[in-house]
């Protein structure tokens, strides 16, 4: 994107990485939600619910991953908010990165890291789950 943000509204979709009801990513999640501009409407992407990934669930997605894959087509790009879990993505997220890589289309892929642990090594994992979901292209 380039030029004025004010100028065109945006819908941004947001993962929350961890799945903790009192996360600090989600507190971290609200605080950016309340600084952006009013051009941006942000909701939720919901992961709590999706089954393990798996390759023969895609014939026939479940629920939840049909939900996952309309929430990310009907928004302009997607916000990443989460913690280091074991030096990487949290299980949760790297499940819902699995199941919506055959859908990524040229998002902007931003990342706000709650995290006090060193993050250089979770943000090469984690840049490695998102660069490959960049790259991934629809049909």
């Amino acid at each position: 994107m380039s030029g004025d943000l004010t100028a065109r509204n945006y819908t941004i979709g947001y993962f929350v990485g961890s799945l903790s009801a009192e996360s600090i990513n989600r507190a971290l999640a609200k605080a950016l939600i309340r600084l952006a501009p009013d051009s941006l409407t942000f909701v939720e992407i919901p992961i709590k619910d999706l089954p393990l990934y798996s390759p023969n669930l895609d014939a026939d997605y479940p629920p939840a991953g049909r939900a996952l894959k309309d929430a990310i087509a009907s928004v302009d790009a997607v916000l990443f908010v989460t913690p280091e879990y074991n030096r990487g993505l949290p299980g949760g997220l790297k499940n819902a990165v699995d199941w919506a890589s055959p859908l990524w289309n040229e998002f902007i892929c931003p990342q706000a890291l709650g995290s006090d642990r060193r993050v250089a090594r979770q943000d090469r994992n984690r840049s490695r789950a998102t660069e490959s979901a960049q790259r991934a292209r629809l049909p």
